[in-house]
């Protein structure tokens, strides 16, 4: 995964960086090329999930923002968190092959992500299977009806 997320970042013309980081990754502008700096200590799963969080705020437009409280801040980490999960799950079904079987928890337990993102994993998984077996997501629970 972490192969096919570097090629494809680097392809859209951002360079990647890998350092002894304190933090997991960071994004900017350097020379007027785009840089992600990840920290070269983090395992392949999660340096795949720090690159495709930091690519979102490049295609989000971030780096152009100004951000005046927490909350745009808040919303800004939602955003890219939530592009970050997309992507994963759209690998995860390349590979997978999910069904409506599927156990999403195992997946949630996999990324071992922060608990408040499960959510996101459970709503792009239901999209996920409401496209491929043209069903329609019941939300109020994790079931489908036709």
């Amino acid at each position: 995964m972490l192969i096919k997320i570097s090629r494809k970042i680097e392809e859209i013309g951002i360079k990647i960086d890998y350092l002894p980081l304190k933090e997991n990754g960071h994004f900017g502008i350097l020379n007027n090329i785009p840089v992600i700096l990840i920290n070269e200590e983090l395992n392949d799963i999660e340096k795949s999930l720090t690159l495709l969080h930091e690519t979102a705020h490049f295609l989000n437009g971030d780096c152009e923002k100004y951000i005046s409280n927490h909350f745009q801040n808040d919303n800004i980490e939602f955003q890219a968190n939530r592009y970050m999960i997309q992507e994963v799950m759209k690998m995860l079904d390349e590979k997978y092959d999910f069904t409506p079987d599927t156990n999403y928890q195992t997946i949630i337990d996999s990324l071992n992500l922060p608990f408040h993102l499960d959510g996101i994993i459970i709503d792009e998984f239901n999209n996920i299977i409401s496209d491929k077996f043209d069903m329609t997501p019941h939300f109020e629970t994790d079931y489908f009806y036709e």
